[in-house]
């Protein structure tokens, strides 16, 4: 928890440094364009008031428009994440600990295995579609088989390139912005990955292995994690029930099907 914490910090630096050093103005506005012509700049129908957070927070009209575009976000996204939990559990259910071993190189010395798993995290978290927190049973599997702390903590960063979520941006901005964006995220979480493991590494932070982690998390109690998933559960029933009784503007709606839909 706190290597994938701190490794966001670490993101976050890394990524604008790259960014400040190849930021791409002809592409970004030729992005934007696409963007708009697909109705990007038409965001509702309503104007959001002035105010501070707070009080945002305690007008009727805010929650509306958070359960708008929770559900929006969720019919457009929906099936892609019921197939990268589907194919998520397959690969941990169905591939031996070995393939992974193999995969990541376990028992090649440090200076090898930590690069190689950083730069082959990614690219496993984007072949198998793991999303949001369906990627963290999938880093149990890795965790387990052997691979490396940034090996681990690549994948776990790589739910913002995996094939569902590029596509999106393509989408949204077309095929040249959204290599760039997941040329940049791919060396970002490389980076960030091996600059943890060096660093955890150094400060004797780095947890042990444990090769039983993924029959730990099969274990059905209730703990603050089984009150935690009740709670969410609730509050996205709520946020449907309220957009299905206030639905958003015809204007907002049709932005989101054109980008769902543009190639």
């Amino acid at each position: 928890m706190a290597g994938e914490w701190i490794g966001g910090v670490v993101l976050v630096l890394v990524m604008s440094l790259i960014v400040r050093a190849t930021y791409p103005s002809r592409l970004i506005e030729a992005a934007r364009h696409l963007h708009d012509a697909q109705g990007g700049h038409e965001h509702g129908g309503m104007a959001e008031p002035a105010g501070s957070i707070w009080q945002k927070l305690g007008r009727a009209q805010t929650w509306t428009r958070v359960a708008q575009n929770f559900a929006m976000d969720v019919g457009m996204l929906w099936k892609d994440l019921v197939l990268g939990f589907l194919i998520a559990g397959a690969l941990a259910a169905f591939v031996p600990p070995g393939v992974w071993q193999a995969l990541f190189i376990k028992g090649a010395g440090p200076w090898v295995q930590v690069p190689a798993n950083a730069l082959l995290g990614p690219l496993v978290a984007m072949l198998s579609f793991v999303c949001s927190i369906g990627n963290v049973p999938m880093a149990a599997v890795l965790w387990g088989a052997g691979v490396s702390f940034g090996g681990v903590l690549a994948f776990l960063f790589a739910d913002l390139i995996v094939l569902p979520l590029l596509d999106v941006y393509r989408r949204a901005f077309g095929w040249r912005m959204a290599a760039y964006i997941g040329g940049v995220f791919y060396a970002t979480m490389v980076i960030a990955g091996i600059v943890m493991d060096v660093a955890f590494g150094a400060l004797g932070w780095i947890p042990p292995h444990r090769a039983g982690a993924v029959a730990a998390m099969t274990h059905v109690s209730i703990d603050y994690t089984f009150w935690l998933n009740l709670l969410a559960t609730a509050s996205a029933a709520a946020l449907m029930l309220l957009a299905r009784r206030q639905p958003a503007p015809a204007s907002h709606c049709a932005h989101h099907g054109k980008a769902h839909r543009a190639m």
